[in-house]
């Protein structure tokens, strides 16, 4: 049976403001720019509301949403291939920002930027938008298994090359080198 009009708007309402912002944040660090963010943020609403009847409630609408956020922006990847050459020259506007990240910061986020696509999005979900290995697996539409393997190797890697930059091995602007501490492979990693 279908929802009548009203209860249609009010669901889909229901949706866009519990996840909105999520959707917002996952596609701008995904996407080539803030217009391919916006673009796809609107594309992810746009398919749910046309298929609102297949949107599962609850936290799993969450989930549904990411999956399809991630295949809107693969979509948009294939579409876009004639216009990359141009969309790498553009800058990307940044919302302001009130203060300087702190050292920690910049390096947290150099370290991401300097891992492989696929490493970034594992962690991301995992530690930025706080979903479970099983929610990660439907997001990346694989089993929950290999969901937590590539998480285990993307948070492995991410702290070597955080570790990295911390020592000032890898060349971060503004950093003198200094002597490694002895670390072991299984000290505490940094928060995200």
């Amino acid at each position: 049976m279908r929802e009548r009009p009203d209860e249609r708007d009010r669901r889909f309402d229901a949706l866009f403001a519990s996840y909105g912002t999520d959707m917002v944040a996952y596609c701008s660090w995904r996407a080539d720019g803030a217009t391919d963010a916006q673009d796809a943020v609107a594309e992810v609403f746009l398919t749910a509301w046309r298929r609102l009847d297949r949107v599962p409630e609850g936290e799993a609408a969450r989930v549904w949403l990411y999956a399809t956020a991630r295949k809107v922006l693969a979509n948009q990847r294939r579409s876009n291939r004639r216009r990359v050459a141009l969309q790498e020259r553009l800058t990307v506007q940044a919302a302001p920002v009130s203060t300087e990240p702190t050292e920690e910061e910049a390096l947290v986020r150099e370290a991401l930027r300097r891992l492989s696509p696929q490493d970034r999005e594992v962690l991301l979900l995992a530690e930025w938008e706080g979903l479970s290995p099983a929610q990660i697996a439907v997001v990346l539409d694989c089993l929950t298994v290999t969901a937590r393997g590539r998480l285990h190797r993307a948070r492995r890697r991410f702290q070597a090359v955080f570790e990295d930059l911390r020592a000032g091995d890898a060349g971060f602007p503004g950093r003198e080198p200094e002597e490694a501490p002895a670390t072991s492979p299984y000290s505490v990693q940094p928060q995200l």
